[in-house]
């Protein structure tokens, strides 16, 4: 693929270059891009993405709630809002990241007396696949793209295990759909040995990506995972 310059990439996004997705397809003009997640997506990473493509002539619509994710409908229902938001915004394609709130029991309904299936129960595993299936479906049901954002490392062994699982399940169910893309990003804020680290070297200094908890992004953290998807999002959309 060709090697685009910023100015370049602008003018090509501004004209429609590459959006056309499916049944998707759109008339000449700034294409327009659905994020929605957790607190990622509505904290300095999302914002940092959101900036860096808006210079870049994407019209985006940012949709983030901290401490939800698939897990907790009867808190946040995604799989409902998340087609809602794709309905009110007619997007060409949507980004979503999830994962770091849903290492935790499923909830099943019935809201006098819910019924749970627990993390490491034999129904976690497929039920979760389930609803990742359901939400990329009623957000693309006009046929646009869809990038799903995998999980980082944490620094906690459990959640790092359990965000490590849902990683697979992303990773296997944006395989198999046609206008998916599963975006990995286990080892961008990782040390040199691939591993965890609350601090990496960004141009010759070590500097923290990770605050206090071990889970969220500082500033710095959140623009390098930014400049890291940007490319990846802008040649996808331009393939």
């Amino acid at each position: 693929m060709a090697t685009w310059t910023r100015r370049q990439l602008a003018g090509a996004l501004a004209l429609g270059v590459g959006l056309a997705t499916g049944s998707r397809a759109r008339a000449r003009g700034p294409g327009k891009l659905l994020m929605i997640g957790d607190s990622m997506i509505a904290g300095a990473f999302g914002l940092f993405l959101q900036r860096d493509l808006e210079e870049l002539g994407v019209l985006v619509d940012r949709r983030g709630k901290s401490s939800t994710g698939l897990a907790r409908p009867d808190f946040h229902d995604w799989i409902s809002l998340g087609a809602k938001a794709r309905d009110a915004a007619q997007p060409h394609a949507v980004l979503c990241m999830f994962g770091g709130n849903d290492g935790q029991g499923l909830h099943m309904g019935r809201r006098a007396d819910p019924k749970w299936i627990r993390y490491g129960e034999d129904e976690w595993t497929p039920e979760y696949r389930r609803r990742v299936n359901r939400f990329a479906d009623a957000v693309t049901a006009g046929g646009e793209r869809l990038f799903w954002i995998g999980m980082p490392q944490m620094r906690l062994t459990r959640l790092h295990e359990r965000v490590a699982h849902m990683n697979t399940i992303y990773r296997a169910e944006m395989a198999i759909r046609p206008n998916a893309r599963f975006v990995d990003i286990w080892t961008v804020l990782a040390d040199d040995d691939g591993d965890y680290s609350d601090r990496v070297v960004i141009d010759g200094k070590r500097t923290r990506v990770r605050t206090g908890d071990g889970v969220h992004l500082t500033g710095a953290g959140a623009q390098l995972l930014a400049d890291f998807v940007r490319p990846r999002l802008s040649e996808y959309l331009l393939d």
